[in-house]
């Protein structure tokens, strides 16, 4: 978890130090996709614990006749 936002960190260093290099308007661009690509990060990090399945095993023939016997 924290080698992929060090990494993150590190990309957006080089994309910012070289557009700085080519002039200001790539500056610019490359402030405007790194807000974008954070804010992706963030969106699909935050999603990941919420996508619980709401099924956790199918049931057999056996277990549906059982229940409904129980009831």
């Amino acid at each position: 978890m924290r080698t992929s936002i060090i990494l993150l960190w590190c990309s957006l260093a080089g994309v910012m130090g070289g557009a700085a290099l080519i002039g200001l308007w790539a500056l610019g661009l490359a402030i405007i996709g790194d807000s974008v690509a954070v804010g992706v990060f963030a969106l699909l990090r935050e999603s990941e614990g919420r996508a619980a399945p709401s099924v956790r095993a199918v049931p057999t023939l056996e277990q549906v006749l059982e229940r409904a016997r129980a009831s």
